[in-house]
């Protein structure tokens, strides 16, 4: 199997919370569902071009969190029961709109997509 992440090396972010946080988006857009079953960590970190150590912390922490489960010689899974809930195909697209929209107000500005989540994170933990 193989999972639609996109990991970028030169922006900043480390590949662990890349990694992490689109497998939560693909859980989110309902792409990832209960039950399915999750690339090898080896397989993964070979698709990606990372170290496996980066995969294996990725499937831990998630592990940890209720929202993979290890089956010793079957694999890891999407967790049934999760805590993330896929959003209706009307959310995603709004939300993509939404992310299109302030994109291009930030390449209009020159605000880099490094600036932009460093002003989103700050925003999101001002509005928690």
């Amino acid at each position: 199997m193989s999972l639609a992440v996109q990991i970028n090396k030169t922006n900043g972010i480390p590949l662990y919370i890349q990694l992490e946080e689109q497998i939560r988006l693909l859980m989110h857009q309902g792409h990832l569902q209960a039950g399915d079953l999750m690339p090898t960590v080896r397989q993964l970190a070979v698709e990606l071009e990372v170290n496996s150590n980066t995969v294996s912390r990725v499937y831990r922490d998630l592990q940890s969190e209720g929202l993979l489960t290890l089956k010793r010689g079957v694999g890891t899974f999407v967790a049934e029961g999760g805590t993330v809930r896929p959003m209706s195909g009307r959310d995603v697209g709004a939300l993509e709109k939404k992310v299109d929209a302030l994109i291009a107000l930030s390449r209009r500005m020159k605000v880099t997509s490094i600036e932009l989540f460093q002003l989103i994170e700050t925003r999101w933990k001002e509005n928690t």
